[in-house]
């Protein structure tokens, strides 16, 4: 996932979290509030009732002023005439080992009151009681006269249901406007995030545009002042360190061509006035070393600069050659050169000699004493393939991505050293003959493969 999927993701997350805990909240709030106006309604109408008990008790007392039990009843009901049940409680008197309910109220809670399975009277705060029509809220108080003695105990009692139920629908109406919102803000987010990164995605395109021979290139800095601006700045100030390392490194090796040409032109002088084969030899050696000089620099100068002919190559011709080159090799014994098919390719045999002792000589140079290295050859139906097998511990996996680039060694400790441009020539001659490189490294060996289309009659 990109860096825009990712920021979105994590933007939505944390609003989902947000807007879920904002919803949950919003529930606990209704809820709290609903439970906060019940209790209300019991205090006050508890207040109202035992104000109407307590004159009425009173006048309810015999010509010798003390209330009996009867009377004590009678005054009760004549207070729960006054105070009835309302539209969302229902009102109780326990009086003279009596339940007193008043008329109305709720009718399943007025009905659960009546019944044997209503909540026992205990005075003291309001509390919250499960019930099989659901949770009641609960009030107890007690009346008491002049000596603290209990005259009896008033009850209020009111649903929960409505204040749960007002406290769900809010609950849903919440989630989904959260999801709503969630929805529209995800695309504004999208939008906005995609804007934001413009900037970042304009820096990537510039810079996977930048080519080696293309160091000139900058990327774009954006007028925003910030870090990706910050970025791009550092890109540019890389780029131009870059640049002038690799103008650094062009004039250096100039200057190694120039030095290196001079004594291969008197060489080449000196054995034209020898004359003799010994002198031919040597002097078609130093032909083939000026070419592979002009070959080095011009990959090294970031380009495949190299020009090879192509023309028909028979390969038993060719492997002769190579069979020769390698003889001269001090590891000679470990060199093997399979008789190929009397096949013809298409190519540059010169170009081609110089391919597979290069790659000869890297497989040698490159593995341990001991090595075999093999050269074969076999034929398709559309190209040639030639292979280049060694049986050496194999490639470094952290270097075999990156073996055909120039100055890349696979030597252990050479990081500092002009190495590294066998492959790299290799692959532009093979280029420039209109042919493919292909190297397959593991712990059993490496083997390239150089694969050249048929010569046609």
């Amino acid at each position: 996932m990109n860096l825009a999927g990712r920021l979105i993701l994590r933007s939505l997350l944390v609003m989902v979290l947000v807007l879920g805990g904002v919803t949950v909240l919003t529930h606990e709030l209704v809820l709290a509030s609903g439970r906060a106006d019940v209790d209300h309604l019991l205090r006050e109408e508890a207040e109202l009732l035992s104000t109407a008990l307590g004159d009425q008790i009173p006048a309810a007392a015999g010509r010798d002023g003390v209330v009996s039990g009867p009377e004590a009843e009678h005054g009760a009901r004549q207070a729960l005439a006054i105070r009835p049940s309302g539209a969302r409680h229902v009102s109780l008197v326990h009086i003279n080992g009596v339940r007193l309910q008043s008329t109305g109220g709720p009718s399943r809670v007025a009905a659960l009151m009546r019944g044997g399975d209503a909540p026992v009277a205990k005075p003291g705060s309001v509390r919250t009681v499960e019930t099989e029509i659901g949770r009641l809220r609960v009030l107890d108080t007690t009346l008491v006269d002049e000596t603290d003695g209990t005259i009896a105990v008033v009850t209020l009692v009111s649903s929960l249901e409505t204040a749960h139920d007002t406290a769900a629908t809010v609950l849903l109406f919440t989630s989904v406007a959260g999801a709503v919102g969630l929805g529209l803000g995800g695309v504004a987010l999208w939008l906005v995030v995609r804007r934001t990164l413009r900037p970042v995605r304009e820096v990537s395109v510039a810079t996977k545009a930048i080519s080696p021979t293309g160091l000139a290139t900058r990327v774009p800095v954006p007028d925003t002042r910030d870090e990706i601006a910050e970025l791009a700045g550092e890109i540019n100030g890389m780029l131009a360190r870059i640049e002038g390392a690799d103008a650094e490194r062009r004039q250096y090796l100039a200057a190694i061509s120039h030095e290196v040409r001079t004594p291969l032109a008197v060489a080449e002088g000196h054995l034209e006035l020898l004359g003799g084969q010994e002198a031919r030899i040597v002097r078609a050696e130093l032909v083939r070393l000026r070419r592979v000089l002009e070959d080095l620099m011009a990959v090294a100068r970031g380009g495949d600069e190299v020009d090879a002919e192509r023309g028909p190559v028979f390969l038993p011709d060719l492997f002769d050659e190579v069979r020769s080159r390698a003889e001269a090799l001090s590891a000679r014994e470990a060199v093997t050169v399979t008789d190929p098919p009397p096949q013809v390719l298409l190519g540059d045999q010169n170009r081609l000699e110089q391919c597979l002792a290069n790659l000869i000589g890297n497989a040698i140079d490159h593995n341990p004493p001991g090595t075999r290295v093999t050269l074969s050859a076999r034929g398709t139906e559309e190209e040639i393939v030639l292979v280049v097998r060694d049986d050496g511990p194999g490639i470094d996996p952290d270097v075999l991505p990156r073996v055909f680039e120039p100055f890349v060694t696979t030597r252990v400790g050479e990081a500092g050293r002009i190495a590294g441009l066998g492959l790299a020539v290799v692959r532009s001659l093979v280029r420039a003959q209109g042919g493919r490189v292909d190297l397959d490294s593991g712990p059993e060996g490496t083997s390239v493969t150089i694969g050249l289309p048929r010569a046609t009659v």
